[in-house]
């Protein structure tokens, strides 16, 4: 049977939709494809759906319209966070014939099989239960760099976010689980690895042996692996100076980190039930950029958030400007039922939350234009991808702090790290070149 899954969202659920690719191929299904484009039809559709902002909910919905359109006679399973909070929305499209949880994923096969329906299918369990994180991936389809999901759920209660609701609360992976599924996907040729989860942080808080995140990457550091290491995502707070003396000492953890401020006015953070002030994440990042030689330091910002007038979207926008952050993801407000934000007063004016993303957008440009151009005529540690660029059909790759490249005049091997010489800056990419 041919199967076509694609994924919205997080690294999370790309973890989750590779392990369900797995659980497929060990049952002699053909994946037509995986990263949301479909090139053949397919007897099996499934679409792991994202919640975070009412725009995934329209993209999930628009997909699976669009899927089960392109694939009358196939089996349509819609999962992920948007399934699971919100899943008599999808029962209701026309088509849709099983709705499953986020802790029901692992059970996909015995859907598949039990063949198309009159009538949708819901399976939806709550999420707040102990579940241990039963559902594993043994790579991914992109065979140069592989996730590996070490935490799930959240126990923040941030006031603008329905993710606890989809996810549960948080639970991690044993600290000897996750070293035999690193050497696993080393076995595998993996050369770069993703340490991934909902909160990231909250890593081993949950678990008898007190082992927390920076303990985690530290025992990843200590075994010297042949392969790169990249943390996706971590708090502001939950950046240590113990963190930080390991990445300037290791040789396998790259130099990136990804923070999300959401505002720099601290009266927003607060209203947002977060953790920090914009003098402690300025103090923060001045500290981190001092210490780790050439890092990249990646940034999430909210703008519209209720109460943010102009002068508290001044105060994010300034602070910004001023720090040495090399890129920003901007996302406007978005009103989610079931979460405190939705009730609070003074909410912003959706042209007006539009206007402040694009200013926000166009401070990002800057800032990674000034970060990429600072390396230009360096030497640069670049992953070789597997595949190449559409356009130009040159290898891609990207650099230990997450720059992307071009890599001209070289057809050598790929899935390999190499020094290339950085160029010029091409649009969004640096351009490398293989030279002495």
């Amino acid at each position: 049977m041919r199967a076509f899954i694609t994924t919205l969202g997080c690294k999370s659920n790309q973890y989750d939709s590779a392990a369900i690719e797995d659980i497929l191929k060990e049952n002699n299904f053909k994946i037509t494809a995986s990263k949301g484009r479909q090139y053949e039809p397919s007897d099996v559709c499934i679409i792991n759906t994202c919640t975070v902002t009412g725009n995934t909910d329209y993209q999930s919905r628009q997909l699976i319209k669009k899927t089960v359109a392109e694939n009358p006679d196939a089996v349509i399973l819609v999962t992920g966070c948007y399934a699971q909070v919100s899943s008599q929305e999808i029962a209701d499209i026309e088509g849709v014939d099983y709705v499953v949880g986020n802790l029901e994923k692992e059970r996909v096969l015995q859907y598949i099989l039990e063949g198309k329906r009159k009538h949708p299918k819901i399976d939806i369990k709550g999420v707040v239960q102990d579940r241990p994180l039963t559902l594993r991936a043994k790579g991914s389809s992109n065979r140069t760099r592989a996730y590996i999901k070490v935490q799930d759920g959240c126990n923040n209660s941030c006031s603008y976010c329905i993710i606890p609701a989809a996810r549960g609360i948080s639970r991690s992976l044993s600290l000897s689980s996750i070293l035999k599924e690193i050497d696993i996907l080393i076995a595998n040729g993996y050369k770069e690895i993703i340490l991934t989860g909902i909160h990231l942080g909250a890593y081993g808080l949950d678990l008898d042996s007190k082992v927390n995140i920076t303990g985690l990457i530290k025992a990843i550091a200590d075994k010297d692996y042949p392969c790169r290491f990249r943390i996706s995502s971590l708090d502001p707070d939950e950046v240590s100076d113990e963190l930080i003396e390991i990445m300037v000492g290791s040789k396998t953890i790259c130099n990136h980190l990804h923070l999300p401020l959401q505002s720099g006015d601290d009266d927003i953070v607060k209203m947002m039930n977060r953790r920090y002030t914009g003098r402690l994440f300025a103090e923060l990042i001045e500290k981190i950029v001092k210490a780790v030689p050439e890092i990249s330091i990646g940034v999430d910002v909210i703008a519209g958030f209720p109460g943010e007038g102009e002068k508290e979207f001044l105060n994010t926008y300034s602070l910004l400007r001023d720090l040495p952050v090399a890129y920003m993801h901007v996302f406007p407000f978005s009103r989610r039922n079931g979460t405190p934000a939705a009730r609070f007063q003074y909410q912003v004016d959706a042209k007006i939350a539009k206007q402040r993303c694009e200013t926000l957008k166009m401070l990002d440009n800057i800032k990674r234009k000034n970060f990429y151009e600072s390396f230009i005529g360096k030497r640069v540690s670049v992953l070789v991808e597997s595949s190449r660029d559409k356009d130009t059909v040159v290898f891609t790759g990207r650099s230990r702090n997450y720059i992307p490249f071009l890599i001209k005049n070289y057809n050598g091997l790929k899935n390999v790290e190499i020094d290339f010489i950085c160029s010029a800056i091409d649009g969004d990419r640096a351009v490398g070149y293989a030279g002495s």
